[in-house]
């Protein structure tokens, strides 16, 4: 007899953070799937894995998600969202009538490690080539995402949207950029930015599990206790999403001063472009190398919601496949495709397969069945598990000292069986979680970050930020070139300023930096001040190779700049998910709230 169950571990929660909104509603922005939920204070406060999912248009068994896919019309205004937006676009298709729509799916990755990110980037639609603003795509998108979240906690609580307070995600290895594009995207689609936040994903899985009872084991008395995550234990953040792939470790401590539980991150964000769609990728180059490169530009521009149907089969398959798989997978071809084939390449796909030494005996097809057998359907994954495992396993042993016990896998491509078998084999020391409907813990963890934005309450630097300045010249360190005489002093110009270093652990909130700046004008109405960035640690010049001008700072004076001492101490606030930065006019003690253009 196992004995009384108890309850998880309760979770003290800091008080201050209860007294925001009566609303926090969560938008996952996916490269894949999207979604929207939505939690009361109260149901936090009394039950906080009590969270609403928004019912999106076209949701599929899948997932309680929707493609992240959105159509416009020919004057580029909104027409649909999702799964919606996917099928609206293939019956144009089917009426060749889709050159005079504006089609886009799988975008969020445009905004990844972009150089050149800009408010007025342009973007090519799927299959026309046609551009459009991508700041239109992305904030559409939001709002259909926002609108329909909205319509539901309206029916739900009858609360506006002034008692909301919206969480965006965004991935953890994202730049500075990327992060204001989409908050300028959100501010754009109806959400006012003092009601705001960005929650890293890794940080909001690590949030949601934090709650999620995961450990059983049996007291003294008997009876059995199911724990969640317990003070003192150290784990990795696996996010493998559609996408991108986000490492992250985090430690659970008991914060001295507020005496609750809290997270603090031990290491920087790691991670990559290497997520579940990269799988997809290698399934379509097989198909093209079957069927030939003209029929597959005729399936993709004619018959795409065919070759749609196809992929989506290959998604629920490739989650499935472990490193033991043995049965061949069937999948059922659409007859437009099997007859194109036919009439292009003048043989039936059964005969024409026979001929490609390649996948001789490995695929065949029988009418209107492909069957693909089980190391095959492996080839397909191993690049991207190797991948994944194996840079993940060089950053738990760069970061042995951590001592990392647990590994919590989330994000849709952690449903992978192979996946997670090979996790399980390259770190047999860890513990291994992979929750319950792993792809929902970024967007229900994202709503108790929305309620609890205290939590998290140390994060490492991923970057070295500076400004450009003068500083004293050094003849042994410095070229001749840099040197200058300002005055009675030499100084050397184009030094890179430290505000805060790479790798650098800060307190949420915490601003440093002591920097004295008076305005180059008697009239200025503002500070402006550029703003460097490299993964250097100790960076010496910003025009080195690998320094890079983010933008530039700005902080409003208002009346401050007129008839007054005029010196103001500027400091960088670190330990958030965005950069902050405050001003304190020296003369009157008064903060000035700046901001950031890195666009």
């Amino acid at each position: 007899m196992i004995g009384n169950r108890k309850s998880a571990e309760a979770i003290p929660v800091n008080k201050s953070a209860m007294d925001r909104k009566d609303i926090v509603a969560a938008i996952d922005f996916g490269t894949t799937f999207s979604g929207c939920a939505f939690q009361s204070r109260a149901d936090f406060g009394s039950s906080p894995l009590k969270i609403e999912l928004v019912k999106l248009a076209g949701s599929s068994g899948l997932s309680e998600k929707t493609s992240t896919a959105i159509l416009f019309d020919k004057q580029k205004k909104f027409v649909a969202f999702g799964h919606d937006a996917e099928e609206l676009y293939n019956q144009k298709l089917a009426d060749g009538n889709q050159f005079d729509w504006y089609f886009y799916r799988r975008f969020k990755m445009f905004l990844y490690n972009r150089l050149d990110l800009a408010k007025n980037n342009m973007i090519k639609s799927v299959g026309t080539g046609k551009e459009m603003s991508a700041m239109l795509v992305f904030q559409e998108a939001i709002r259909y995402l926002k609108d329909t979240g909205l319509h539901a906690i309206q029916k739900k609580y009858n609360k506006g949207i002034n008692d909301i307070h919206w969480i965006l995600t965004v991935p953890a290895i994202w730049d500075d950029p990327a992060k204001q594009f989409m908050r300028e995207a959100a501010i754009n689609a109806g959400i006012a930015t003092d009601n705001l936040s960005l929650s890293l994903e890794p940080e909001a899985a690590a949030l949601f599990c934090r709650y999620l009872p995961h450990d059983r084991s049996t007291d003294l008395d008997g009876s059995v206790s199911i724990k969640s995550f317990r003070i003192g234990d150290r784990y990795l953040v696996l996010d493998v999403g559609g996408g991108t792939v986000d490492i992250t470790v985090y430690e659970v401590y008991c914060d001295d001063q507020t005496k609750t539980v809290a997270l603090r991150e031990l290491d920087k964000a790691n991670g990559g472009e290497w997520g579940g769609t990269s799988v997809d990728g290698e399934f379509e180059s097989m198909l093209e190398e079957v069927l030939g490169p003209e029929v597959m530009e005729i399936v993709r521009s004619q018959y795409n919601e065919d070759f749609m149907s196809l992929m989506a089969v290959f998604e629920v398959k490739k989650r499935n496949v472990t490193p033991d798989s043995i049965s061949r997978e069937t999948f059922a071809l659409p007859q437009s495709i099997t007859d194109l084939y036919k009439q292009i390449q003048k043989t039936d796909l059964e005969e024409g397969i026979k001929s490609i030494q390649k996948y001789r005996g490995k695929i065949s097809v029988n009418k209107d069945k492909m069957s693909i057998e089980a190391e095959m359907m492996k080839e397909f994954l191993r690049p991207i598990v190797e991948q994944i495992c194996g840079i993940t396993k060089e950053i738990v042993n760069q970061k042995e000292d951590l001592n990392i016990n647990k590994i919590l896998m989330v994000g849709g491509f952690s449903e992978s069986k192979m996946l997670q078998q090979k996790v399980r084999e390259t770190f047999s020391t860890q513990l291994l979680i992979v929750p319950e409907s792993a792809g929902l813990c970024v967007l229900k963890g994202a709503v108790i970050n929305g309620h609890n934005p205290s939590m998290i309450t140390v994060r490492v630097c991923k970057y070295t930020y500076g400004i450009r300045a003068y500083e004293h010249f050094e003849p042994a360190l410095d070229p001749r070139e840099k040197r200058e005489i300002i005055g009675d002093r030499v100084l050397c110009k184009d030094r890179f300023s430290v505000y805060g270093r790479v790798d650098q652990a800060f307190e949420k909130g915490e601003a440093v930096g002591d920097r004295v700046y008076v305005p180059r004008t008697e009239d200025a109405t503002s500070l402006q001040i550029e703003v460097y960035t490299t993964n250097e640690k100790y960076p010496r010049f910003v025009n080195s190779e690998t320094c890079r001008k983010l933008g530039h700072l700005e902080v409003p004076l208002g009346d401050i700049a007129r008839g007054q001492p005029r010196e103001f101490r500027v400091q960088f606030v670190f330990g958030d998910p965005e950069l902050g930065v405050v001003a304190t006019h020296i003369a009157t003690g008064k903060k000035i709230q700046g901001e950031f253009d890195f666009l």
